[in-house]
């Protein structure tokens, strides 16, 4: 059950017990957590886009998985941003990819990924876990480009200004009647509970 790359498929150490676990630190780098496989993910987040006009997954929404895996791209690409940094920086790591930047991105026509290609790139370099790094770097690049063409937001923590809570709890007492907003009322019930 790969549920949304949870649990300890994303444990290096587990020496390849099943098919789909990482049998060593390089082919976790490619694979970090074992996450479903992108492209439907992505359509359901498209889909989630069209449907709601963000790709912010509510706790309300019914899609637990698709939630868990906006959360995991989140913290990918951190971990992207800082390998490429330890690499030497983008201009090193992603040197000569103006016929990939050239390349349109858009909502409605996303580039396949050319496996071939990435061959290319990785094919002189040293070592094979130089090589892995490599392709999960280019891999990921792609990615995120693909996700960019939704607006996706890096930023996992958005914080509504004080003032936007108060006016949601107006919302709230006017509509209910009574100030006390139970937890089950999602982020303002949170929100409610922290400040009494």
């Amino acid at each position: 059950n790969d549920d949304a790359g949870d649990g300890d498929n994303g444990n290096i150490n587990n020496k390849g017990k099943g098919k789909n676990k990482p049998k060593t630190v390089s082919d976790a780098l490619i694979f970090p957590a074992r996450t479903l496989d992108f492209l439907p993910m992505f359509e359901r987040l498209r889909i989630h886009h069209q449907l709601h006009g963000t790709c912010s997954v509510s706790n309300d929404y019914g899609d637990k998985q698709l939630r868990i895996w906006t959360y995991k791209w989140r913290d990918r690409r951190r971990r992207f941003d800082k390998m490429v940094e330890r690499e030497g920086g983008p201009e090193v790591v992603f040197a000569g990819l103006d016929d990939v930047d050239a390349k349109t991105y858009s909502k409605d026509e996303i580039p396949q990924y050319n496996y071939e290609w990435e061959e290319e790139r990785v094919k002189n370099l040293k070592s094979k876990q130089s090589q892995h790094r490599r392709r999960f770097l280019l891999r990921t690049r792609h990615q995120i480009r693909c996700l960019n063409t939704l607006d996706f937001n890096w930023n996992i923590i958005e914080v509504p200004r004080f003032e936007d809570r108060l006016e949601q709890l107006q919302h709230f007492i006017e509509e209910h009647g009574h100030y006390n907003v139970h937890r089950s009322y999602g982020d303002l019930g949170n929100w409610f509970h922290k400040m009494k």
